[in-house]
């Protein structure tokens, strides 16, 4: 049985940073490239936008992306972070922000991960346009998911007259439906393409569905 999770990370001064952070972040994006929430959540929810915002990207990285992408990943860290004390589910026995550095470097693996296989895969089939394709929409879906739980963090931490299980439950079902409309937007890129359905659902079993089930075994275990 992994010992409890010191609850008073709420009041630490490191969590108001982890908090403010990827606030100042959004907000500096926002201001410098005019880049709104409300653009993301259409990209992530309707296909003739997404496609449409997909023709017009520039080439190259672009730095206000790149800090979207740091946003997410320290939002998405310390919302787990946030779980782990709900459920009490300790990792190795790590306590506050080492528990959280833990988080935040297997996110960083996991997305990493996912966006190389994605190039990978693309480039062993010959379809790379229509695999870029569905990089841009996972990202996008990445950072609205950040962005989301950004603003949850927030309401866990300083809203206390909201319990915690409320919000984290309500979490779940916004990443479900950004999960589900990510899975409609995977299958209308490769059937506009005529993608193989075969590659396509295999795809979809391995890389999608199957590591979330073992994710999800892996916690109830754990807690």
């Amino acid at each position: 049985m992994a010992e409890p999770i010191a609850t008073d990370v709420y009041g630490s001064e490191w969590m108001f940073v982890l908090l403010m952070l990827p606030l100042l972040i959004y907000l500096i994006v926002s201001v410098a490239e005019k880049y709104s929430l409300a653009r993301i959540i259409n990209i992530v929810f309707s296909n003739k936008y997404a496609s449409t915002s997909y023709r017009n990207i520039n080439p190259g990285i672009q730095l206000f992306q790149v800090l979207l992408g740091v946003l997410s990943m320290i939002s998405i860290s310390t919302f787990m972070l946030f779980l782990e004390i709900h459920f009490n589910i300790s990792f190795f026995k790590l306590q506050s922000f080492n528990l959280w550095l833990f988080n935040f470097l297997l996110i960083s693996i996991l997305i990493s991960f996912r966006y190389l296989v994605i190039i990978v895969v693309g480039a062993v089939t010959r379809t790379r346009d229509a695999f870029r394709e569905y990089l841009f929409s996972v990202s996008r879906n990445f950072k609205l998911t950040g962005i989301l739980l950004m603003i949850v963090n927030l309401f866990i931490s300083y809203l206390a007259g909201v319990p915690d299980k409320y919000l984290i439950y309500f979490s779940f079902v916004l990443i479900g439906i950004i999960l589900f409309f990510r899975m409609i937007r995977l299958v209308h890129i490769f059937l506009s393409r005529r993608f193989s359905l075969f590659y396509l659902i295999l795809y979809l079993c391995t890389l999608e569905f199957f590591p979330a089930l073992i994710l999800i075994r892996y916690l109830s275990g754990q807690a």
